[in-house]
């Protein structure tokens, strides 16, 4: 019994869960509101931005009928939008769940659309189209400010099932540049296709089989049948949520019409979800410039922090913003005199950009900007970059491990350059690096690219060394003492710098060096058999 109590109320429970219908009003917001605070957002900042404008509607109450526009919410995750606009064909309100009958709403006298008649028409897709009824009709202007504007939707109607093989009710998302004086598009096609959204386009034959499926990767759920009491909508059926876009000109002025109606009759009505905030025409977007470009976070751990000594350049939006004024901050403290589009960054720290639209239409949007550490690098030394005039060529690639410093040769590039503009364009880097005829004092100049981390690359320089030949000469006659035990010559060097090697022999006999590291002078010992 105990188990069993369990186990109805696990049930019980999720049936309320899965059951939850979406609530419908028509009071919460006005039509205007619905477009501003909904559909751009949970406030008005989009839209103010966005230049929202002209506002106007056409729906049921017009005409002494039904209200067909209103505001949806929903906590039922067989819903895939949580709150938004609705647009119907008939009562807005009879639209929630869970399907208890069929919605047939709308009188006669509440007229279709003339645009959406010829669009269908004209496309020769529906031969038995003699009028539309009952449009639901929401319209407005805007300016985008990015290269593209998109918004996501759900189409829901009571005519899937029974009638879904050659009966639908139409609708379409007109879109005109207004600035270009271009025609109208329509953006509720089908994805990847020129057919509009509609039941005869995307269905599922597993609710009707008198037609083959039809783009049933976009069929949401049936409603009806043994659906219908946990269903989150009062329509037999609905799409998948599916995203209407397109590219636009950015602050080109443009229209939208968004429009719905009911096939030659007013039966069996259909509806159109939009989602709430999801209407985006471009935001406050930081991003970075150059090689980071479309960048929009600088850190360490995604592989996108500044190389170190480097500038960076901050962009606010995707252009700059005509009539509106910009406003930089770091760490929370606002950058005296940057009011440009654009920031040149040197330093860590939280960037933020604010877009001042009007005192009450600010948009913002903030990036943390980190920089790689620098290398542990070193350059050689006056001493080990030294050759002596005897010796033709350099050797470059000796001074490889001197500069990488202990780093390992098979995760850094390095190239050597004979001017600095070629080391930072990372042109016309010097090939014969084991035999390359330096001359003396010419700076070479050195770029190191690290392969496996930050790809960052840094820049050295040194001078290579030529040391002149030294003559060697006997400091007057050499007297040695006979009663010496260890009597020696003494010889000095002219020229050059230490270490100095000196080579000698006795009497034409084996040739000997001796080596000093510091002054100018050697000792040589005399053997005393060649006194005399």
């Amino acid at each position: 019994m105990f188990k069993k109590i369990i186990l109805r109320m696990f049930l019980m429970s999720f049936v309320s869960f899965y059951g939850q219908s979406i609530t419908v009003n028509t009071t919460t917001y006005t039509v205007p509101q619905l477009v501003q605070n909904v559909l751009f957002g949970a406030t008005a900042q989009n839209s103010c931005a966005g230049g929202v404008t002209n506002i106007t509607w056409s729906t049921g109450s017009n005409f002494n009928s039904t209200n067909g526009i209103g505001y949806f919410q929903n906590t039922n995750p067989n819903f895939p939008l949580a709150n938004g606009v609705i647009l119907s064909t008939g009562n807005v309100l009879s639209a929630a769940g869970p399907n208890s009958g069929t919605q047939s709403n709308g009188s006669g006298n509440w007229p279709g659309d003339t645009q959406l008649f010829n669009y269908i028409d004209g496309l020769g897709i529906d031969a038995d189209l003699n009028s539309y009824n009952n449009a639901t009709v929401l319209e407005f202007d805007f300016v985008p400010f990015s290269s593209s504007m998109s918004f996501d939707f759900l189409f829901a109607s009571e005519e899937y099932g029974t009638f879904q093989c050659d009966f639908s009710d139409a609708f379409a998302f007109f879109l005109t540049d207004v600035t270009a004086g271009t025609a109208p598009i329509n953006l509720a096609l089908v994805p990847n296709t020129n057919t509009p959204i509609a039941v005869t386009t995307i269905r599922n034959n597993a609710n009707n089989n008198a037609c083959p499926s039809a783009n049933s990767q976009y069929f949401g759920l049936f409603n009806g049948g043994t659906a219908a009491t946990t269903a989150s909508n009062n329509f037999n059926g609905q799409t998948v949520k599916m995203t209407a876009q397109s590219a636009v000109v950015p602050f080109n002025n443009y229209h939208i019409k968004l429009v719905i109606a009911d096939r030659n009759d007013s039966q069996y009505d259909s509806a159109v979800f939009l989602g709430g905030g999801s209407f985006n025409v471009g935001t406050a977007d930081i991003s970075g410039t150059g090689i980071y470009s479309n960048t929009h976070s600088f850190l360490i751990a995604e592989g996108n922090a500044v190389c170190p000594n480097k500038t960076l350049q901050l962009k606010a939006s995707a252009t700059p913003i005509p009539n509106i004024t910009y406003t930089w901050e770091k760490n929370n403290v606002i950058l005296p005199g940057e009011t440009s589009y654009n920031l040149t960054v040197t330093t860590e720290g939280t960037y933020k950009a604010n877009l001042i639209f009007s005192p009450t239409c600010i948009q913002s949007d903030e990036c943390v900007v980190e920089y790689n550490s620098e290398l542990d690098l070193t350059t050689p030394t006056a001493t080990q970059s030294t050759i002596c005039q005897s010796s033709s060529t350099f050797n470059l690639n000796q001074f490889v491990p001197i500069i990488l410093n202990g780093l390992s040769a098979a995760d850094y590039e390095v190239f050597f350059y004979t001017s600095s503009a070629n080391a930072q364009a990372g042109t016309n880097h010097i090939t014969n690096l084991n035999a390359y005829p330096g001359t003396d004092n010419q700076t070479i100049y050195v770029s190191v690219t690290d392969l496996i981390g930050s790809n960052c690359t840094e820049y050295r320089q040194f001078q290579l060394h030529i040391n002149p030949l030294s003559d060697a000469v006997v400091s007057g006659t050499a007297t040695v003492n006979l009663n010496s035990s260890s009597p020696s010559v003494t010889f000095t060097g002219s020229g050059g710098v230490a270490p100095y090697t000196f080579t000698y022999n006795i009497n034409g006999g084996t040739s000997q060096q001796i080596t000093t590291t510091t002054g100018n002078s050697v000792s040589i010992p005399v053997p005393t058999n060649t006194l005399g």
